[in-house]
């Protein structure tokens, strides 16, 4: 895997570690220049239908998600057999290799300060309907700076009802697990808070609350022992801080924090003024893993043997007294029977409103109204999967007690896997995606490789699972970036080519004028004026100049130059300047006694200008007439 390019951009540079699911490796994307972290889920689990359904859940779940406490998802892609979700990079260690390397457990107030980030990291997913459901130290990163980004949710479904055990096997880690986790029962919000608990349990302690040899045993005792408070493990825990852990770690969901939001709150109360608190084998076990169904109806069979046996005896009792009453009632008169017909006639119910509540709420509320609950049918909506769309019979009707209320469920949001519209024109890019019921947010972009109006790229990828009305980012080609057009006038012919050749550009005609006072091959004008924007590798005409035939004539004549009176040899240059060049006409030593010396000198027709230097130094200029 090493070597191996994803998704035409994605490097794989080394492997970071795996769990019971995915592998994870350290990527770089070559597109936008960054090192990422990619989990691919495990060949062995490729070609299982649930555990792709699961990888891909994890990737909805955490993309939907934006916290500094919680790892960023920017990317989800498939390639083959290979699933794969691209994440944000941490450099750090897990809380678990930060309580190893400790060798026993943390510092107090560290350990709140990394509890308090990941209440937040959990306040925030559970404000967004996500359960976590396998909070434990392997999933928490702690960087260099101390900020916790809470990984992996792999095993989280939107909230609002949803068990894990109405189609499979419980998912998680022994050593964390809830009791309503352990029993495969309905899990809410408040499993996360409990195996916060746990989590911030084993930084005070340096140690797991329950330990033993195999999943099974260490759950069950999440059922049926209780915790040892931190302190008596570690004295330098307060005991306002025992209150805190106990109060995470309740049996009972209702005697537990009931939000991520509550739990902070204690934490930071404990930390401002304590006093202001009031209250009414390892790597086996800590591997996650999938328990199979045998494995939990074996503890639900262990944790509820002596709930039965009780049921059983009160059933007993209850038959026992029903059969007295009857032989009783049976020796009365038949003016008792009316009485007897009243005692036992099942009475009338009003049916209460459950349209609104969650499928685990609308099952409590029906219970205790004495009435049974059952799944008619479940529809994609707006509202979160399991919440109560309709109810038959509806509120305030009369039934019996015992009658059966049947409901309509919300399935979530349609789920829709992204197609690809790369290559296509971004008109027909749009209707596509608007027929399949997501949007088309259009971005255009210069582009040197794809034709304009056509889409380069897109975001969600192709293959991403998203909900119904999702926006769909559409990266269109405006066509090549454009050049400036540069001022080439007053340029020879060969600088203006190669001042256009680096601006993106190349020469078009050129276009001759005959001069009398310009210099041959000089730009006169541009077909396009300089500053202007036009596309790269445009033509630019050029209308360069050249010397007319009459202009191209010599003439000679006699220059008659005084010399100065000084003593000894002088050299005398006589030079002769016109249409800006400067050509040696003359150079000779004399004496003064030589003066006045007659000099010939040559030029083109028109004016000229002639100089004359005497060693060195400018001593006279004349204009003069050709």
């Amino acid at each position: 895997m090493i070597g191996r390019m994803l998704g035409n951009r994605y490097e794989i540079l080394g492997k970071i570690g795996e769990g019971g699911m995915a592998k994870v490796y350290k990527a770089k994307c070559h597109l936008l220049n960054r090192i990422v972290a990619i989990k691919i889920l495990r060949p062995e689990f490729a070609a299982d239908e649930d555990f792709v359904k699961k990888f891909r859940r994890e990737s909805q779940a955490a993309a939907s998600l934006s916290h500094p406490n919680i790892v960023s998802i920017y990317d989800v892609g498939q390639e083959g057999d290979i699933y794969y979700i691209v994440m944000e990079y941490v450099k750090g260690r897990t809380l678990k290799k930060l309580i190893s390397e400790n060798g026993g457990p943390l510092d107090v107030y560290r350990s709140i300060e990394i509890a308090k980030q990941v209440c937040k990291a959990l306040d925030h997913a559970h404000r967004n309907h996500i359960i976590h459901r396998d909070i434990k130290p392997q999933n928490i990163l702690v960087t260099e700076d101390d900020v916790v980004k809470v990984t992996d949710f792999g095993i989280a479904r939107a909230a609002n009802g949803s068990t894990i055990t109405y189609t499979g096997d419980v998912v998680g880690t022994a050593y964390y697990f809830s009791p309503e986790q352990a029993r495969g029962g309905i899990v809410d919000e408040r499993t996360d808070i409990y195996s916060l608990g746990i989590v911030l349990y084993e930084m005070l302690t340096g140690k797991v609350p329950f330990e033993g040899d195999s999943p099974i045993s260490v759950a069950l005792k999440h059922i049926q022992e209780n915790i040892i408070p931190p302190s008596k493990l570690n004295d330098k825990v307060p005991k306002e801080l025992d209150q805190i852990v106990l109060k995470a770690t309740a049996k009972d969901v209702n005697l537990r924090y009931q939000t991520a939001g509550d739990f902070l709150k204690d934490l930071e109360t404990f930390l401002k003024n304590p006093a202001e608190l009031n209250f009414k084998k390892e790597e086996e076990i800590t591997k996650t893993r999938v328990i199979p169904s045998k494995d939990i109806e074996q503890l639900n069979r262990i944790s509820q043997k002596k709930e039965k046996e009780a049921r059983k005896k009160k059933i007993l009792k209850r038959v026992a007294i029903a059969l007295l009453v009857i032989l009783l009632l049976a020796s009365l008169s038949y003016g008792t029977v009316y009485v007897l017909n009243n005692v036992f006639r099942v009475s009338d119910v009003v049916v209460p409103n459950v349209v609104g509540m969650s499928l685990n709420q609308a099952s409590k509320i029906l219970s205790e109204h004495n009435l049974k609950i059952e799944i008619s049918d479940e529809k994609y909506s707006d509202k979160p999967e399991n919440t109560v769309l309709s109810q038959n019979p509806s509120q305030g009707s009369m039934v019996k007690a015992g009658s059966t209320v049947y409901v309509v469920i919300s399935k979530g949001r349609q789920v829709l896997v992204v197609p690809n519209v790369i290559n296509k024109h971004y008109l027909e890019a749009k209707t596509e995606l608007e027929n399949m019921g997501l949007k088309a947010n259009i971005i255009e972009q210069y582009n040197d490789k794809f034709p304009k109006g056509y889409v380069f790229d897109q975001n969600p990828r192709q293959g991403v699972q998203v909900e119904y009305n999702t926006v769909i980012d559409l990266y269109v080609s405006k066509g090549m970036q454009p050049a400036v057009v540069p001022n080439v006038v007053n340029m020879s012919l060969d600088e203006a080519k190669a001042v256009l050749e680096n601006a993106g550009l190349k020469l078009g005609r050129v276009i001759y004028k005959d001069t009398t006072d310009v210099p041959d091959n000089t730009v006169l004008e541009q077909s396009v004026p300089g500053n202007t924007e036009v596309q790269k590798g445009s033509a630019i005409d050029l209308i360069v100049s050249r010397m007319s035939q009459e202009s191209l004539q010599q003439q000679t004549k006699n220059v008659i130059i005084e010399l100065p009176n000084k003593p000894g040899t002088m050299k005398v240059d006589v030079y002769v300047i016109q249409k800006g060049q400067k050509n040696l006409e003359y150079s000779k030593e004399h004496t003064y006694q030589d003066s006045p010396i007659t000099v010939p000198v040559t030029a083109h027709k028109g004016t000229a200008i002639i100089e004359v230097d005497i060693d060195g130094q400018l001593y006279r200029v004349v204009e003069a007439k050709f």
